[in-house]
């Protein structure tokens, strides 16, 4: 589990911006096979992931065996890095894109994941409704529901 989170987006040190629903924050996360949150980034909401999602991959201790990531995702520079670190990425290509990637939907089909682990997260008000006035304190909230989500799925 980690405290990071990326200053370097949006608002120097509250990861806040502006999004279609006024001030939000984005969590972009990594989880294991089973569904568990093992690190995250903070961003404002209208950063756009790829660069969050960037930082995550290169941050992993070891490569997986696997890359998913939604459409957000589908560039060139993430498939590169994933390919560079020995994972194979499975990114949906966007419905206009020239050059079509293949995308095996027998593992995409796995993404749902990190989905149930946000949903997880987020049974907690405090998590579902950013009320903290920090990043710092935001993040170790998230930090301790996964933590939390951890023990729970060891029990």
């Amino acid at each position: 589990m980690s405290l990071r989170f990326n200053r370097s987006t949006g608002t120097p040190s509250e990861a806040l911006g502006r999004s279609r629903g006024g001030l939000g924050t984005k969590i972009v996360g990594v989880c294991d096979a089973v569904g568990r949150l093992v690190d995250f980034i903070l961003a404002p909401g209208q950063a756009h992931e790829l660069a969050s999602s960037l930082a995550l991959l290169k941050r992993l201790p070891e490569a997986p065996d696997w890359a998913l990531a939604d459409m957000a995702c589908d560039a060139q520079e993430f498939r590169a890095t994933a390919r560079a670190m020995g994972a194979i990425p499975v990114v949906p290509s966007r419905r206009g894109a020239r050059e079509p990637q293949p995308c095996p939907s027998y593992i995409y089909r796995h993404r749902n994941l990190i989905e149930r682990c946000w949903s997880r997260l987020k049974e907690r008000r405090a998590i579902a409704t950013r009320y903290d006035k920090t990043a710092a304190s935001y993040a170790a909230g998230i930090a301790i529901a996964a933590s939390l989500d951890w023990i729970k799925s060891l029990l």
